[in-house]
């Protein structure tokens, strides 16, 4: 570990003849085929596209020669700065830290704070550079006006490296070998990092080109957003941020578009109404806003549907985006990840995820406006209370479906079932009146 063996790690990340023909193009470009790049012109390529802090980082990381003030950029350099920030390794990664942090003679500790900046202005480019390329994912997020929340943003790079920031064996510093070992298990960050900089130099070429176009559309890890074309200015509880962070949460089948399901402001307070748009939609991600002013939720893995028993799979988790950012992953302790019921006796009455029916994690009861959180759940990793109080009083209420909702098996069994069948949505609403199905049990067995 350490400085020294960084060039040895750096052998085991050859580029792909693809990415090789990127990067020389690109450094043929910025050269004017001089053989080098010159400082100031770095900051003129790539000012718009990435965050100050992460430019200044990048610069003096390319023009590293300690004890001496390089005024431009050789081949090596920019080549290594690619390796290191799309393929690289823990070691690598940190190594572009540590040797942007300072002009002078390599540093071995880094200021806390520095560190928590150069997250969050990576986080900051990577939506920025989703803005300047136009990306179509990008768009039909902020076309109905989802917007960047910075001070979200730089909650969210807090909580990214929680045990460094507040582990009690760490201070105002951290070591070479503490942010290495940070990044070996920073999956989500690593992934940011990776599509910020693979963007950047995809953007920095020529314009007009198709394939690079394509290239650069693919590099989404933000969620397509259907469903809002006609609500131009949806009043979503959601930042930016929060999308993508969200959306790195879930299942990769999961993550390539979010369908506008419910919201309390644009369809009204009533559970009904809710559950009729929100039951046979495949998965899903729920948040409430308190009157507290906590903003919290869930993704449920399966179908929202009448029943007594829980349903859901060990891929569920809940979250809080106010006023902490947490993220609370299964267990495996229990299974009782999601449930919806009606008109017992017995059993709760609601929507329900987590910890015991009479001490639910999240409850959401069936009179509309009103819920509970309880203070400890053994279904979810590091659980605290979500709510501002244990029974709180719902603000604003939205659903989203996540993912494709599954398609029927063929049109011959779609044609067989029930109208109700067909539509959920009715059968459930039928249901929440207490009104019986006549036709259950008079229909005609299979074959």
């Amino acid at each position: 570990m350490g400085h020294g063996s960084s060039n040895r790690s750096a052998s085991s990340n050859i580029l792909s003849s693809e990415e090789l023909t990127l990067v020389e193009n690109l450094f043929k470009s910025m050269s004017r085929s001089s053989g080098s790049i010159k400082r100031e012109d770095i900051f003129k390529h790539w000012s718009a596209h990435l965050d100050d802090t992460l430019l200044q980082f990048v610069v003096r990381f390319l023009c590293h020669e300690p004890g001496k003030r390089v005024s431009a950029v050789n081949g090596e350099s920019f080549g290594k700065l690619y390796v290191y920030a799309v393929r690289g390794s823990s070691e690598e990664r940190t190594n572009l830290i540590f040797t942007g942090f300072s002009e002078d003679e390599q540093k071995h500790e880094i200021p806390t704070a520095t560190f928590l900046q150069y997250l969050q202005a990576t986080i900051n480019s990577y939506l920025t550079l989703q803005k300047n390329c136009a990306n179509s994912h990008f768009l039909s997020w902020s076309s109905i006006g989802c917007t960047v929340n910075k001070r979200r943003i730089n909650m969210r790079s807090r909580t990214l490296c929680e045990e460094l920031v507040w582990g009690m064996e760490y201070g105002d510093t951290l070591t070479f070998e503490q942010v290495d070992v940070w990044f070996r298990q920073a999956a989500t960050f690593k992934t940011i990092q990776s599509h910020v900089f693979h963007c950047l130099f995809l953007v920095s070429q020529k314009k007009g080109d198709k394939n690079t176009l394509a290239k650069i559309n693919d590099l989404n890890l933000l969620p397509l957003c259907q469903g809002l074309e006609n609500i131009p200015h949806f009043p979503s509880i959601l930042g930016l941020g929060d999308v993508l962070f969200l959306n790195l949460s879930l299942p990769h089948e999961l993550r390539n578009e979010w369908r506008f399901l419910f919201s309390s402001q644009v369809h009204g307070e009533s559970f009904s109404t809710m559950l009729g748009r929100i039951t046979m939609q495949g998965a899903t991600i729920i948040i409430l806003q308190d009157m507290d002013d906590h903003v919290f939720g869930g993704f449920a893995s399966e179908n929202w549907a009448l029943s007594p028993i829980y349903t859901g799979n060990q891929s569920c988790f809940l979250f809080q985006l106010e006023p902490q950012i947490l993220t609370f992953p299964a267990t495996g302790y229990n299974t009782n990840y999601q449930y919806l019921n009606l008109h017992q006796k017995t059993m709760p009455n609601g929507l329900i995820m987590g910890g015991k029916l009479e001490y639910p994690a999240l409850w959401l009861y069936c009179e509309y406006g009103s819920g509970q959180c309880s203070v400890s759940c053994t279904t979810f990793q590091n659980y605290v209370q979500l709510s501002g109080k244990q029974n709180f009083e719902v603000k604003h209420c939205e659903v989203w479906g996540v993912g494709p909702v599954a398609d029927e098996a063929n049109e011959e069994e779609r044609e067989s079932r029930s109208i109700l069948d067909q539509d959920p949505a009715s059968t459930v609403l039928l249901e929440l009146f207490g009104k019986k199905l006549h036709s259950e049990g008079l229909r005609e067995k299979k074959q």
